[in-house]
């Protein structure tokens, strides 16, 4: 139940790291944007190791790490990191947050899918209805505010990145599967944001630092928030998805529009319908009932 916890509090940290950059992306370039989120996410991460690693495990070490483990490591960290966030924060400026929430809609069933392809992990009924409950859930929650005034030949050109996004994110939630190091998950975690960083360099010889120097003290603010909420989403990530099934690691995702529904009510007084609130019930039912089989 815990790892299913903590899997949920990732998401929920997400939610937060997708609010605030929507934010920042108005005054911000998107690779400056990444760029300080990944720094400052492992400086977090760093200054956490000595109250969150595993003191009496011999293998928690990076250098005991192989070959086999570092390349695991380096495709999540691209496939969660620089891949999906350049490419989501790209198509949001083209479409509306709403048609990109229902767009991130299919990423419970894309990851149980793969799961099925990749680890042979057989969709059980059970399985089945969880995956439909979710999917009307998110439809509901993310479709309520949708227009026709919404569409143009820009927006459908958001809306086709923002799909392409959801691959590489599906293929971070599935390659989580195949780590095998005792690493602790903060140390992974801290891998994760500094091979994103290192990543990210080449980008910044193109684009313009001065708008971080007139940004608002709000944005500053919100800045450090977003790049807090990006270490702890790995950190919570790794602490869970060892414990749980593809499938049901899966499932847990949908509780990241929950979690941007719930902000937006608290911080933006928007209010939360019928059909949102039912929509919310559906997804946490089908977690509840994915995670009784793991």
């Amino acid at each position: 139940m815990w790892s299913i916890l903590s899997l949920i509090v990732a998401q929920m940290v997400t939610g937060i790291n997708i609010t605030g950059s929507k934010f920042l992306v108005a005054n911000l370039p998107i690779v400056v944007l990444l760029e300080i989120r990944f720094v400052v996410g492992s400086l977090v991460l760093m200054l956490c190791m000595p109250f969150l690693q595993q003191k009496n495990n011999p293998q928690d070490k990076i250098c005991t790490l192989a070959k086999k483990d570092w390349f695991i490591l380096i495709m999540q960290a691209l496939c969660a990191g620089m891949f999906f966030n350049l490419l989501m924060l790209s198509g949001i400026q083209f479409t509306t947050a709403s048609m990109a929430g229902l767009i991130t809609s299919t990423l419970p069933a894309m990851i149980i899918i793969l799961s099925f392809f990749i680890f042979k992990q057989r969709i059980t009924r059970l399985k089945a209805l969880c995956i439909i409950f979710a999917t009307i859930g998110l439809i509901a929650i993310n479709g309520t505010n949708i227009t026709a005034n919404d569409f143009s030949s820009l927006s459908l050109i958001g809306d086709g990145i923002i799909l392409i996004a959801m691959l590489p994110e599906a293929l971070y939630y599935v390659i989580s599967k195949f780590k095998s190091t005792e690493l602790s998950a903060v140390k992974s975690a801290f891998l994760m944001n500094i091979i994103n960083a290192i990543a990210m360099v080449p980008f910044l010889f193109f684009t313009n630092w001065y708008e971080l120097v007139v940004l608002s003290y709000i944005a500053y603010f919100v800045l450090l928030l977003v790049s807090i909420s990006s270490a702890l989403f790995y950190l919570f990530w790794f602490m869970g998805c060892n414990q749980v099934s593809a499938s049901t690691a899966g499932l847990v995702t949908a509780a990241m529009p929950i979690s941007t529904l719930l902000l937006s009510f608290i911080f933006l007084d928007e209010k939360i319908t019928l059909i949102q609130g039912v929509g919310t019930l559906l997804i946490l039912t089908s977690i509840m009932l994915g995670a009784r089989k793991g």
